[in-house]
């Protein structure tokens, strides 16, 4: 379903405001979690759509550090072919992005379009269609009615537009996973069981992967396969799978440590607490973190590890410092990272050589008006 349609429901239910204060709020809020996973339909619901509006909104989804016994593994899944490295020069090509404007008393409106990074000029793609692909429609709620799917992502490979994020794509860009509820036509609230589909954008056809009688949440598809979560319908305790993208083989996980998790730094965590946020990965997989909030003065590291332990600097300051670096939405290319920024309206590139890099982008459309309200700028796919 719709992540930007999913928050906003969200967003809704809880009474929050608009993004351009949740953020500060969200993040202030961010705690160590409870060593139970086993919830009811409602928890598990409000904890999947919490991670959804930090993730989407705040950028960074809250990850909780705890040691948990691994389980049995059933069957090997074959691995999938890494991405190869974008070759365009980041600082002159075509970047795929989306333009989400939104407020307290207008509707959001997302566009698609492209940032020419040589001069940071933003052109909307007009002609953008997601015509005959599945997925990407928000199944709707009790609270929001169903919606259709939008152009939220990109496939440089396939040159077409697509109806879900860059952690659904195959890392060759030629294919990509989508999930939905059974029977047809039912929500959340009603469904049995959840399909998860592997759609060849070469050939236009679409197969079916894996049957679970419960919901089935994508994490990101790497070189290793498709990692997903499940929970039951009606509440439960959650299991990490692999996924074979070609054969459906599924691969219980532990759980929760396959989906990652930082490996605290002697001092991090001494009161028994220790909290950190991310927000997808690069392209080789590994998750990109962040310590500290958007408070103004707060400390900042955002970095990736190699190993447990090994951290790899993206940057380190303080919110607000004359770098100004205030990231979301991180994408890698294989060579290097894409960042959205929350303040300027911006875009940032990171690669191990050259740095932080810092894009100011201009012909964005205007904030709406009313409290609240905002534009954001999220690179989608890789530069062309």
């Amino acid at each position: 379903m719709n992540e930007d349609q999913f928050r906003k429901r969200f967003r809704g239910a809880l009474g929050e405001p608009p993004p351009g204060d949740l953020p500060r709020r969200l993040e202030g809020k961010l705690t160590t979690a409870p060593s139970s996973r086993t919830s009811s339909r409602a928890g598990a619901l409000a904890a999947t759509l919490a991670l959804l509006v930090i993730a989407g909104l705040v950028g960074w989804r809250l990850v909780y550090q705890r040691a948990t016994s691994p389980v049995s593994v059933t069957g090997s899944p074959s691995a999938t072919e890494a991405p190869a490295a974008s070759t365009a020069d980041p600082l002159n090509c075509r970047l795929p992005v989306i333009v989400t404007r939104e407020s307290a008393s207008a509707a959001m409106v997302t566009e698609p379009g492209f940032v020419a990074t040589k001069n940071g000029q933003y052109v909307a793609e007009g002609t953008a269609s997601i015509a005959g692909l599945p997925g990407g429609a928000f199944i709707g709620y009790s609270i929001k009615p169903s919606q259709p799917a939008a152009p939220v992502g990109y496939s440089a490979a396939a040159k077409r537009w697509l109806p879900v994020r860059q952690t659904q794509v195959a890392p060759d860009g030629l294919s990509y996973v989508w999930d939905r509820l059974l029977p047809a036509g039912s929500s959340t609230q009603n469904f049995k069981t959840a399909e998860l589909h592997r759609y060849d954008l070469t050939t236009a056809t679409d197969h079916l992967l894996w049957t679970y009688a419960g919901s089935i949440n994508v994490h990101r598809w790497d070189a290793r396969g498709i990692l997903v979560d499940t929970v039951p319908p009606t509440g439960g305790t959650m299991i990490v799978w692999l996924i074979d993208p070609q054969t459906g083989t599924a691969s219980q996980q532990p759980n929760p440590g396959a989906l990652g998790g930082l490996t605290p730094l002697p001092g991090e965590g001494a009161n028994g607490s220790f909290s950190y946020g991310s927000d997808g990965t690069d392209a080789q997989g590994r998750t990109i973190y962040r310590i500290g909030s958007r408070a103004a003065g707060d400390q900042e590291w955002v970095f990736y590890e190699t190993s447990p332990g090994r951290r790899v600097t993206i940057y380190k300051g303080r919110q607000g410092d004359a770098t100004g670096f205030d990231p979301f939405q991180p994408i890698g290319d294989g060579r290097g990272i894409w960042f959205g920024d929350y303040e300027t309206r911006g875009l940032w590139y990171w690669e191990p050589a050259s740095g932080l890099r810092k894009i100011s982008v201009t012909g964005l459309p205007a904030a709406p008006s009313g409290a609240f309200s905002g534009v954001y700028l999220s690179p989608v796919g890789s530069c062309m």
